[in-house]
Order: C-alpha cells, then structure tokens, then sequence
C-alpha cells in the first residue's frame, strides 16, 4: 500500500540521477553557476525595463492620446 501511495504522491526522487543538478553536454556547468546567471540576466532584465519606464512618453503619443479622449467626450 504504501508503495502505491509514493507511486501516485509523484515522488520522484527515487528516479533523479545525483549528476542531476548539472546540465547535459559539453561544458555543462554546475547548478548553481547556472542560477547565478539566470539571477544575473533578470537583474538585468529589470535595469532595461526600470530605465524605459523612467523614459519621457514622446509627444507624439501624448498628442494622439489627447484626440481620443477628445472622441470619448463627444
């Protein structure tokens, strides 16, 4: 019974290989080298998308927006 508890619970640990927290390949690194590259790249990912928020909306758009809102008034 318990067997069949652990098989449908979908405990898997039994089935990980202990290489698993390295990728497959050539010049595979390790897990955590990894996650700190991931951490890297959305850190920057935020930088790029912090630094165009704080961009000024071009004139352009704040002109068009305005005639919308002239048309929804009407």
């Amino acid at each position: 019974m318990q067997k069949a508890q652990k098989k449908m619970s979908g405990d898997m640990s039994d089935k990980i290989p202990p290489d698993a927290d390295r990728q497959s390949g050539k010049g595979a690194k390790p897990r955590g080298a990894r996650i700190a590259l991931e951490h890297e790249i959305e850190e920057n990912l935020k930088r790029v998308y912090q630094a165009s928020l704080s961009e000024p909306v071009p004139d352009r758009f704040v002109q068009l927006l305005a005639q919308l809102r002239a048309k929804e008034d009407k």
